[in-house]
């Protein structure tokens, strides 16, 4: 059986899995993502976390999406992550770990956790606007170790759902802004926060917070509407707070700060790894 911890960060969910002896490979951590991020048929989360051995670090992280692939960094999985690894005495309250975007610093003070982003180039910036039937939407697009696209946006909460979902993924397209597709956030700013919402590439869907999204947001509406660089950042399932620090005009870092929580730990079963077309067939047979 493969023991697992259930985190989540201000709603962005994930399931932390170790693996500090590579016993799984590339292929068999992306199939079981697949199977257990699975809403109502299995455990359910928005992506899996992998804790590794780090030459560099006190561990790795690796991040798995709902469908199987792997990002390169994620801001609430860092900071799930990092609680895990000090409640685990993997690391100690200030850590340092490796991820596919480079290393990351982490501070814990449970359930509050800070990450330490490193540097964000903001010299190949792409700016354009997107066409909806009531408006002429803005955005900025660049990197916060993985892509994301920000669009300004008025009256956030009056669009709808559906509305949203469909610009979001028309833009996260492969190709359309990025060649391998981006990240998209919806943002309206406000006079001392902004209010966001983001559709994450991998999971297909809208999140509750997505940690990058917050700074990408924090970002472009400094540079757009010059806001605060320390600013909170309202997401669905809660509040991300980031700082930037402008190292020059061409290169920033920022710390995103926000809670951490673990909610359960356990052993999957083989019943969680069952196809849902198997699982549901048997169910309907049993009726």
């Amino acid at each position: 059986m493969i023991s697992f911890t259930k985190t989540h960060g201000n709603g962005n969910d994930f399931i932390i899995i170790e693996d500090k002896d590579n016993n799984y490979s590339d292929g068999e951590l992306a199939n079981l993502a697949r199977k257990i991020c699975r809403r109502k048929t299995s455990l359910g989360a928005d992506g899996v976390l992998v804790l590794g051995s780090s030459c560099n670090g006190d561990f790795s992280m690796r991040l798995f999406n709902a469908d199987g692939s792997e990002g390169e960094m994620c801001g609430n999985g860092a900071r799930c992550i990092a609680r895990y690894a000090y409640e685990k005495g993997h690391a100690k309250k200030d850590m340092v770990f490796e991820t596919k975007s480079g290393l990351i610093s982490a501070h814990v003070n449970s359930p509050y956790v800070s990450i330490e982003m490193g540097k964000i180039d903001i010299r190949n910036i792409k700016e354009g606007n997107v066409e909806t039937v009531e408006a002429r939407l803005p955005y900025l697009a660049f990197y916060v170790g993985v892509p994301h696209c920000v669009v300004f946006v008025q009256g956030l909460n009056e669009i709808t759902r559906d509305d949203l979902l469909t610009l979001a993924r028309n833009l996260r397209k492969k190709g359309t802004i990025f060649d391998e597709g981006t990240n998209v956030n919806f943002v309206e700013v406000k006079n001392d926060h902004l209010i966001a919402i983001t559709y994450e590439r991998g999971v297909e869907d809208f999140t509750l917070s997505c940690g990058t999204g917050s700074i990408a947001c924090c970002v472009a509406s400094h540079l757009r509407y010059n806001t605060p660089t320390t600013i909170d950042v309202k997401n669905p399932g809660g509040i991300n707070k980031v700082t930037l620090r402008f190292m020059s005009n061409e290169v920033l870092e920022a710390t995103l700060t926000g809670k951490a929580f673990i909610v359960a730990v356990g052993n999957f079963t083989k019943e969680a790894l069952i196809p849902d077309e198997d699982a549901l067939k048997d169910h309907w047979r049993n009726i």
